[in-house]
């Protein structure tokens, strides 16, 4: 069976710690491929600006071009709504039958996951890979997603390979204040940003 990761966020602007926590899931499970899926909008994030969907669908492009079984999927940006990801996965699930899927996500989203829109239904329909930050208590972690195993009956792996302490809110106010951001993006999304004026 085909197994793909699924890395949701809104990506504006994706970094190297998303594709970081990408390559983390698709060594450690074994994956054939992984999608970076950005978001129309966000429920949590829909009073808050977020940059062209066209645009941060192309920094995504250029981030993953040089990345081996690497890529993206504009699923959600084909709704113009609110993103849940409940909706979303049955969709996917529709595009890919025969496929186990795994939703990639970082440790603060499984803490709240129970919360989410279908948050339970959604931990019942696929499994989950959980990125870990430098810091993260993994033993609470571990017990948490134990803890969601045995209710919901899902699939629940810690990443050993800890996330870069990289985040769009620091990239996005370098850039705003003529701050370097070599490093925490790729050349090629470093050189775009400044192309086309974004953050400033």
């Amino acid at each position: 069976m085909k197994k793909i990761g699924i890395l949701g966020g809104t990506f504006d602007p994706v970094h190297l710690g998303h594709i970081g926590l990408a390559q983390a899931a698709l060594h450690e499970l074994m994956l054939d491929e992984v999608l970076l899926m950005p978001a129309s909008k966000q429920p949590f994030k829909k009073n808050k600006h977020v940059e062209d969907a066209s645009k941060r669908l192309r920094m995504i492009e250029l981030a993953t071009m040089n990345c081996e079984h690497i890529g993206v999927t504009d699923i959600e940006l084909q709704n113009e709504g609110l993103s849940y990801t409940y909706d979303t996965m049955l969709k996917l699930m529709k595009l890919y039958p025969n496929t186990e899927i795994h939703f990639i996500l970082g440790s603060d989203s499984l803490l709240r996951i129970e919360s989410w829109y279908k948050g339970k239904e959604l931990l019942k329909l696929c499994s989950f890979a959980v990125g870990l930050r430098p810091g993260d208590d993994r033993a609470m972690l571990r017990n948490e997603a134990d803890r969601l195993t045995s209710i919901y009956g899902c699939k629940i792996t810690l990443l050993v390979d800890l996330m870069k302490p990289i985040s769009s809110t620091s990239i996005r106010n370098h850039v705003h204040y003529k701050e370097s951001i070599s490093g925490l993006v790729s050349e090629e999304v470093e050189e775009y940003i400044y192309e086309q004026g974004l953050y400033i």
